[in-house]
């Protein structure tokens, strides 16, 4: 194993170690463990380096991989997609890569079907173009699927206590009911003109030149069907931010309040940094192992745009725990198509990117709304 992936590892166990200390109010022991944190990336950033120039010879050119067939695999996998969706003829090359052991997995549908699926290497660019947005769908509970609809079984409340019995005495036996929750996967897409000129490289990464649009149209869409739901909950109003504090501690099952995230606009999270405590000091706290991430009381806050959250007359907070709260039924992947008759005129070519998913409520008392009044 490689220095860096051991250091990696390590950064992600002290992490871990800082968010627990803040989330227990240790605020020394958890600045002792970030300089530690601290420690580990400059010392990850090191072996990262060496490794980088351990893989040039003395001219500076890239060594030649070990295993070249996986390396020129993951350029023909590329190759292949674009020139499959372009309708363009692969060569024995390309051909015989696509018939390798594995490989066909790559394409799962005809244009005329719906398109063809993104594959691993094209998709990372859609994941790195998510990263840089604000979205609900990683704090939900993703459950993939592979069907448009069906039935999911989900646990439900359950408050009952274990059977005190005597030795050789039968266990008294109690029925237990699954909750079914129904989804119907839904489909999202659009149509994005690429010039003709770009994609006369085969080599071209599609995704690159539509994946930007197309992720921030996606996770829009996902925070605005996530949002549809938690915005039908009963919503509380509080006087000033210890309604928020005595919602997580008191309102919510201790389990979640335990792990409890906020989730506001920035109308909210302008509100929350005006606040101090009573020694004059700021209400909000960075998180030690991300400085750009706000804390109260070693809760983590999620702003999004006043565009897309917004009451009238309200600062809304959403308090609790997503994952416990909502399903997000996901038909995994993103499915490109073409058309180049329809922008005959333009000299473009329309690329149809889809995606398929459904959102539903798990336990609407995992999550509490809560609402300020806006002054």
């Amino acid at each position: 194993m490689k220095k860096s992936e051991e250091l990696r590892r390590t950064i992600n166990d002290l992490k871990t170690e800082v968010e627990n200390l803040q989330a227990a109010e240790q605020y020394d022991d958890a600045a002792a463990k970030a300089k530690e944190l601290e420690e580990a990336i400059n010392q990850y950033n090191a072996a990262k380096a060496i490794e980088k120039v351990q893989g040039l010879d003395v001219t500076n050119n890239p060594l030649e991989p070990e295993n070249k067939n996986t390396a020129v695999t993951a350029n023909l996998k590329n190759r292949i997609f674009n020139k499959l969706v372009l309708g363009r003829p692969l060569t024995e090359e390309e051909t015989a890569a696509y018939n390798t052991a594995g490989t066909p997995g790559l394409v799962e549908a005809s244009p005329e079907k719906g398109g063809y699926v993104v594959p691993e290497e094209q998709m990372n660019t859609v994941y790195e173009y998510r990263r840089q947005m604000v979205s609900l769908k990683p704090y939900c509970n993703i459950t993939p699927v592979t069907s448009l609809s069906g039935r999911m079984p989900a646990m439900g409340t359950e408050t009952g206590v274990l059977t005190e019995f005597d030795e050789l005495n039968e266990i008294k036996q109690s029925d237990f009911d699954f909750e079914q929750k129904t989804y119907n996967v839904k489909t999202y897409g659009d149509i994005i003109p690429v010039s003709n000129q770009l994609l006369a490289d085969n080599d071209v990464n599609i995704m690159s030149i539509i994946g930007r649009r197309f992720t921030r149209k996606a996770v829009n869409t996902e925070n605005a069907s996530i949002l549809s739901l938690l915005k039908a909950l009963s919503a509380t109003t509080i006087t000033d931010y210890k309604g928020i504090v005595k919602a997580i501690f008191k309102t919510l099952d201790p389990t979640i309040g335990l792990s409890a995230k906020i989730f506001t606009n920035q109308t909210g999270i302008d509100y929350l940094a005006e606040l101090d405590d009573a020694q004059k000091r700021p209400l909000l706290t960075p998180d030690l192992a991300n400085p750009q991430q706000l804390l109260l009381r070693g809760h983590q806050i999620v702003s999004l745009p006043d565009s897309l959250l917004t009451v009238e007359g309200q600062i809304p907070f959403f308090v609790g725990s997503m994952s416990d709260a909502v399903a997000f039924y996901d038909r995994k992947g993103v499915e490109v198509a073409v058309s180049t008759e329809a922008g005959f005129t333009r000299y473009v070519t329309y690329i149809r990117a889809i995606e398929r998913y459904d959102v539903k409520m798990l336990d609407k008392d995992a999550v509490v709304l809560l609402q300020i009044a806006n002054a």
